[in-house]
């Protein structure tokens, strides 16, 4: 297999960042993780913090308001002026995720870049020439990063964290119907609990070379 893109999902406080950088540079690849909500933002006319939002698990109210804002017959808000649907189709979160989807193959057929996030790992799982890596962690030391870095308490950064990874579960669920931290979704998974961001780059990236030159030589 000749490993022409690398996807990293992390969980928060995992320093997923840091390695997604490192390795990035070591495999000489370009680094990709916000401009997939700018092109997306881009593709859909719309500001980049819908997409952003479209990206976490839409509350049952915003489910909700989507759903009216598609049916036909709705009255005007109070105060507010009326907005041909027909000349102003809505967009749901679904359908941001769609173009994002769109947005990520589209950077994968491009080939050589490391994209950070956005269920990368699972929209590219058909393509033969992607290295997947999961950057996790134990709760107990994600929770003292999240305190050290965002300078608050640590039942702070515990509900930080655990929000953080209720609202991903939460995402592959609904969307791809996956648990998100299932190995069977990555072909590398490594934990900085006890290996620092640059050790565990230079062990992806030799993982990464080495598929490269076992499949050039079958």
């Amino acid at each position: 297999m000749d490993v022409r893109v690398v996807t990293v999902t992390r969980q928060i406080g995992a320093r997923g960042e840091e390695v997604a950088e490192l390795l990035a540079r070591l495999l000489g690849l370009r680094l990709i993780d916000y401009q997939v909500i700018q092109a997306a933002a881009s593709e859909a006319g719309v500001s980049a913090e819908a997409i952003t939002e479209a990206e976490q698990s839409p509350s049952l109210l915003t489910r909700l308001l989507e759903s009216l804002a598609r049916m036909p017959a709705l009255p005007s808000t109070v105060g507010a002026d009326p907005v041909p649907l027909a000349m102003n189709p809505i967009y749901t979160s679904t359908d941001y995720r769609r173009v994002v989807e769109d947005v990520v193959r589209d950077m994968a057929e491009r080939g050589e870049c490391l994209i950070v996030g956005h269920a990368a790992n699972v929209i590219l799982r058909q393509r033969p020439d992607v290295l997947r890596v999961l950057v996790t962690g134990s709760k107990e030391a994600r929770t003292r990063e999240i305190a050290a870095s965002m300078h608050v308490d640590e039942k702070t950064a515990r509900e930080t964290v655990e929000r953080a990874d209720d609202e991903r579960r939460d995402y592959f669920r609904r969307f791809y119907d996956t648990d998100w931290l299932s190995p069977g979704l990555y072909d590398v998974c490594i934990s900085t609990d006890r290996i620092s961001p640059e050790l565990a780059a230079r062990l992806i990236a030799e993982g990464a070379t080495s598929t490269r030159v076992a499949g050039a030589r079958a």
